[in-house]
This record gives C-alpha cells, structure tokens and sequence, in this order.
C-alpha cells in the first residue's frame, strides 16, 4: 500500500508543471494575493541559502524558521531537492555532463510573505526527473481575507491557494498546480526551471 501512495504521489506530481501554455491566464502582481507570514511567527534562520547541485548526486537544501533561541532550527519553512538526474540544461544551454556541478542560490525576497527567487535564471530541469520543491505554510497567517477572525471564507481561500511563478518582475504570474496537503499546510511542485515563485491565490 505505501508504495501505491508513493507511485500515486509521484504521479500527481509529474503533472504539476509549468501551466504557461496555451489558453493559460496570467496574472499581474496587482491581482495576485500572496500568503503573508503571521505576526506570532518566529523569523528565518536565513532569507538566503545556496546548494551545489551535481550531476548523479542527490542534493538538497532547506530553510527553517528560527527555534526557541537564535541558534536553535525551528520548523521547516522551505525545501528544495534536485535528484541526481535532475539536471538537464545550464543557463547557457548546453548539457550536463557527468561530474558537472552548479550552485543554485534561493532568496526569501521578502520575510513577511511567502515570495522567492530561485537563481540561476535558465536552468533546466529534467521533465522525467524534475526538481522538487516543499513549502509549509504553517506559520502563515490563516485569516486569508483579513477580516479579523479565522472562519469558513477563509477556509474557502485556503482551497485555492497554489503555488505561482513568473519570469521576473514586473512579468504576468501563472499557476503552477501544485499538490496541497492541508492538514500539513504544505504544498509540493516539480520544478522544471527558474524563476520567482509565490504561495498565493
């Protein structure tokens, strides 16, 4: 049974991609709402992490919210795993080759939201063997509409957030059909290559 859960989860996964194709609406930031961290939340341990990606080694990197003292790692906020042959091509546009390597750095582009840049931009990934990308939204502020108080319409928009990306700033966001597990507060995405991505609705 658990591996039917974990061939169906992958599945479920490798349909979630990058939905820019035809008949796909963007959005502007003005319309977009991305997820605020709530107030009670305790900062990041780092708004910046970087990871040496190589080429037939599994690598991955994770960002946490700071614990019960500035030393201590908290709850996880961020993970990021690019499979041994997950890498496809390099921003230049040519292949991996066995042995190569390449740093991928991530920035919280800012604290109190959940919005990030992943660089370099024109990495690629491997659509049969993608980048994987987690973000718990636990710490998140859950009154959704800002209405003062925790209620069904609330509730409403927690079933349409997802995860969106866009080519840098000031271009249309697009959504990218993430799997969401609400209970965890967690949405997962296969990414196939770099951009700025946003927990939103």
């Amino acid at each position: 049974m658990r591996r039917f859960v974990a061939a169906a989860l992958t599945l479920l996964l490798l349909g979630c991609g990058d939905n820019t194709g035809p008949g796909v609406v963007g959005r502007p930031d003005a319309e977009l709402r991305i997820v605020r961290q709530d107030t009670l939340a305790p900062p990041l341990l780092a708004t910046q992490v970087t990871l040496w990606a190589k080429v037939e080694d599994g690598r991955e990197v994770r960002i946490h919210y700071q614990g019960a003292t500035p030393a201590d790692t908290g709850d996880e906020f961020l993970r990021f795993e690019v499979p041994g042959d997950g890498l496809l091509r390099k921003p230049d546009g040519s292949a991996f080759q066995v042995g190569d390597s390449i740093e991928i750095t991530i920035t919280v582009l800012d604290p109190d939201r959940f919005l990030f840049e992943f660089a370099p931009a024109g990495l690629q990934f491997s659509p049969d063997h993608p980048a994987r990308l987690k973000i718990h939204y636990y710490q998140g502020e859950h009154d959704f509409d800002e209405d003062g108080d925790e209620d069904a319409e609330d509730a409403a928009i927690e079933q349409l957030l997802d995860l969106w990306r866009r080519e840098g700033s000031g271009a249309l966001w697009f959504k990218m059909g993430a799997v969401k597990f609400e209970q965890l507060d967690e949405l997962d995405a296969n990414i196939l290559s770099f951009s700025e991505y946003a927990v939103a609705w």
